[in-house]
């Protein structure tokens, strides 16, 4: 978000309604910010699934599958070695080092996906300068609206939320 309307509730409910208020009236570039994590949230925004469990999967496949090519091309197509008239391919050999990487690119696939989709290379962002809310890591509840929602005017968006009882609403990113 680079500049909205947010506003500051005291108790989780009162977001959780906040939330719904704005959603019912067409609202969908809501964000949340809360001290501690509250399930009901992410339902109450409509969020989606996080994307963890298919990037582990993807993540898993790809490095089992380069771990195997990577053994068959060595052993079984570059440098044959003829033991004891056995084949050069001997799949059951490979199984140890395809399943470690797997495990391995797996999780590291998974841990930057989470840096990647939880933001956290952003370092500063425009609501981060609205006077009180840092105590969105302590005590309070935040919901910010970004201007860039289909539904946007600055009036409409602060009387709806100033309907819904906040201890306070400002405005970030320049809408001062």
């Amino acid at each position: 978000m680079r500049r909205g309307i947010a506003a500051e509730y005291t108790e989780k409910d009162a977001l959780l309604s906040a939330i719904r208020v704005m959603r019912s009236c067409g609202f969908t570039k809501l964000e949340a910010f809360s001290p501690y994590p509250v399930h009901e949230i992410d339902e109450a925004l409509g969020a989606r699934r996080s994307p963890l469990a298919v990037a582990a999967a993807i993540g898993a496949a790809a490095g089992a599958f380069g771990a195997y090519a990577l053994q068959w091309w060595l052993v079984a197509y570059l440098y044959p070695v003829d033991v004891g008239q056995r084949p050069p391919h001997m799949p059951l050999a490979f199984v140890i080092i395809t399943v470690e990487m797997g495990f391995l690119f797996g999780g590291l696939t998974v841990f930057f996906t989470f840096l990647i989709a939880s933001r956290l290379f952003r370092l500063w962002d425009p609501l981060f300068e609205i006077e009180g809310f840092a105590s969105a890591t302590r005590a309070s509840f935040w919901l910010a609206l970004d201007a860039n929602d289909p539904l946007w005017d600055r009036d409409a968006v602060e009387n709806y939320l100033h309907g819904t009882g906040p201890a306070r609403v400002r405005a970030f990113g320049g809408l001062g």
